[in-house]
């Protein structure tokens, strides 16, 4: 079918298609164990919000950690498909450590858990869509990313479909979520062969940490704004909490406004796919931080489930239309045979930016939407409209004679 023919290269489309047939999986056994996983942990568990944003930071901060190793590890032993098996593996375990126990610490290694195998995988797959996507990519990556929210999607309709059948189980739900991670690992195995995968898996050049100099300054310059960017979101698991001040007692609702969330990314995600090779990304950058500033805005100020769903599907559009653009401009910027050392310190400036996001949203501007006389939940995007305003004027004058990959 033609919507599969993402690569002109027929092993290569191959490679990419079963990929993103993981990713799919993946999305499903994610969104079924963390969907509700901060209602859990804040009213199943008692932990309060301001040690949740802490958590939530840090284990993102780990995610990101993982990729920093294994973008360095790309380069050095050339071993994709290992990272993709110790990354499957890993999340396999956590889905498990999480349905057989509830204690809080063991639910705290379980997120530690994921988050590393997470940052594995994509790590993995983010270099093997760069070699083979280093002139024309937009599709590859954009599909990647759609595949992953589809998985989300159909995850979401599973588990609101067991909470309306069999009420607020959440461990049936967390056994559920084993099986998806289960047939990611048998397709891993099966389907993914890398004897053909690209000639720069075989080369035998010795990486060394000079070759950090080789990067150009576009890229070092579009680092910044990546900071920038990643600062100004916080984990979704803010909007879940802001949406229970506001729904109280309708729990079900919850998964269904997440499938709105992964709906509209995957929507914009396809369309601007389409199109990225033949405009200006600076473009899309701009208007992705005025959609999430839009959503900052409803944030603030909804009292009900119609001004709740703008800010699942205006924050979805915003991540659709920026979070893969970013990994496409860095293949366009960086040398091919330094692809995963690139994507490392990519790795290495998200991770601190999101630490510091999201202890911010869960502490600092929680305590001022208080002072304000708001309710707490409005913190995050009291902090999201500020900077995300601040942001947008600095994207148009810092790249307004600059035209990005």
């Amino acid at each position: 079918m033609s919507f599969l023919k993402i690569l002109p290269d027929k092993n290569k489309n191959k490679i990419v298609v079963w990929l993103c047939c993981i990713c799919y999986f993946w999305g499903i056994s994610s969104s079924m164990m963390f969907s509700l996983l901060p209602i859990y942990i804040i009213e199943e568990l008692g932990v309060s919000s301001e040690s949740f944003g802490f958590l939530v930071g840090l284990t993102t901060s780990f995610t990101l950690a993982a990729r920093i190793c294994t973008g360095f590890l790309m380069d050095i032993l050339k071993k994709r498909k290992l990272m993709l098996y110790v990354g499957t593996t890993l999340a396999l375990v956590s889905k498990l450590l999480l349905a057989c126990f509830s204690n809080i610490n063991i639910v705290f290694l379980s997120k530690f858990i994921d988050r590393f195998a997470k940052g594995f995988r994509r790590a993995s797959i983010d270099v093997i869509l760069a070699d083979f996507t280093k002139k024309k990519g937009g599709s590859a990556f954009s599909f990647r990313y759609v595949m992953n929210l589809a998985g989300y999607v159909t995850g979401s309709i599973l588990t609101s479909t067991i909470l309306t059948a069999y009420g607020n189980n959440f461990r049936f739900i967390f056994m559920s979520a084993v099986i998806p991670a289960m047939i990611s690992l048998y397709t891993l195995e099966r389907k993914i062969n890398y004897e053909e995968e690209t000639k720069i898996s075989e080369e035998k050049i010795k990486w060394k940490i000079k070759d950090i100099s080789l990067l150009p300054n576009e890229y070092w310059k579009f680092m910044i704004v990546v900071a920038l960017l990643i600062f100004n979101r916080f984990d979704e698991g803010f909007i879940t909490l802001r949406a229970r001040e506001v729904l109280p007692g309708e729990i079900w609702k919850f998964p269904l406004l997440m499938s709105g969330y992964e709906i509209s990314a995957a929507a914009i995600a396809l369309l601007v796919g389409r199109i990225v090779d033949k405009i200006d990304k600076r473009q899309i950058l701009i208007y992705g931080m005025l959609i999430l500033f839009s959503a900052d805005i409803f944030g603030m100020f909804a009292n009900n489930f119609a001004t709740i769903l703008p800010i699942y599907i205006l924050a979805g559009i915003h991540m659709g239309a920026t979070q893969w653009v970013l990994l496409l401009i860095i293949a366009r910027l960086a040398p091919k045979n330094i692809f995963g050392t690139a994507f490392a310190i990519f790795y290495a400036i998200e991770a601190l930016a999101a630490l510091c996001s999201n202890c911010l949203a869960g502490g600092l501007s929680s305590k001022l939407a208080l002072l304000l006389g708001l309710q707490a939940s409005t913190g995050p995007f009291i902090q999201g409209a500020v900077v995300s305003f601040i942001i947008t004027i600095y994207l148009v004058r810092s790249l307004k004679k600059r035209s990005l990959a």
